[in-house]
């Protein structure tokens, strides 16, 4: 009897953490917005998103995973969102009669960081952006932003 308690404990456990990663949204995340995309000191992660993105659901698994990661590793960088449908950050979206910016990475000025879809990964270290991992702006699919996590934990 005391082990079957156990078991169901256990289950029950299990089911509670992996229930957390699955009622996960961006939401829950830090933010930053996009007049204080590079105000931020050090280096972090920032990833724009928006709701009903299909792309951004299928990325949200590991962003919870590298979340967890960070809890674990106060050295690892830490991870933001924006979400570029609100008012406030629709400003960052690419317009359809825009380029897109050819000069993002090294941008030190918010008002040079475009985004035309999402989710976009952005890398940014003492106020520059020095990477984006983005499936229209540097056409690289999901899987390379899903790689980009699992190599920051390793």
């Amino acid at each position: 009897m005391k082990r079957f308690l156990i078991l169901i404990i256990i289950f029950i456990g299990l089911v509670s953490i992996s229930g957390c990663k699955s009622k996960f949204t961006y939401d829950d995340m830090k933010k930053v917005t996009y007049e204080t995309l590079l105000d931020l000191n050090g280096s972090y992660i920032v990833v724009a998103y928006q709701a009903n993105c299909a792309n951004c659901e299928k990325l949200k698994g590991i962003v919870y995973d590298y979340i967890k990661y960070t809890e674990k590793h106060p050295d690892a960088m830490p991870i933001y969102a924006i979400n570029v449908n609100t008012a406030l950050n629709k400003k960052m979206l690419l317009l359809k009669n825009e380029d897109y910016p050819s000069n993002m990475i090294g941008a030190t000025n918010y008002k040079n960081i475009k985004v035309k879809a999402t989710p976009s990964i952005m890398v940014i270290k003492n106020k520059e952006l020095v990477k984006v991992i983005s499936d229209y702006n540097t056409l690289t699919p999901v899987t390379d932003g899903k790689t980009y996590f699992k190599e920051l934990m390793k």
